[in-house]
């Protein structure tokens, strides 16, 4: 299904991580952090997306220095017309997958999601490394 549109798992993803903004166009940073990809990588994608039209990457009516990610009717009109086809790559991706490892991983995705975003205002403070030791620094 993604081929057919000239998109990558990459560009796909980038596209499902704008989405979860909702109506919102969200900046570019922002989208790169959900992705979970360095701002650079996240503008490439975006630029190759625009250049499918999939998206529009535009400058923030209160700050130009900011890019904002804005989907297109294009990107709605393709996902509506292959919507089918997408839930039945996920059904074959999950399908040889039993409930309970699944809903284990939701479970640890959702705790390390949840984690994360506490620590997030503190740096690396409250978070362990290996072995339940604290993360140590370089010595310089």
């Amino acid at each position: 299904m993604l081929a057919p549109a000239g998109l990558s798992a990459k560009q796909w993803m980038l596209l499902v991580a704008i989405e979860t903004f909702g109506d919102e166009a969200p900046t570019l940073s922002a989208a790169a952090d959900r992705y979970g990809t360095s701002r650079q990588a996240a503008k490439q994608l975006a630029l190759r997306l625009e250049r499918a039209g999939f998206l529009r990457i535009a400058p923030d009516p209160d700050d130009a220095r900011t890019l904002r990610l804005h989907l297109t009717p294009q990107h709605r009109e393709f996902w509506d017309r292959h919507a089918g086809e997408h839930l039945e790559g996920l059904a074959a991706l999950f399908g040889g997958v039993d409930d309970a490892p699944l809903e284990a991983a939701a479970d640890v995705a959702t705790a390390l999601l949840a984690t994360a975003r506490a620590a997030e205002g503190r740096g690396m403070e409250g978070l362990v490394g290996p072995a339940g030791l604290e993360p140590t620094t370089p010595a310089v």
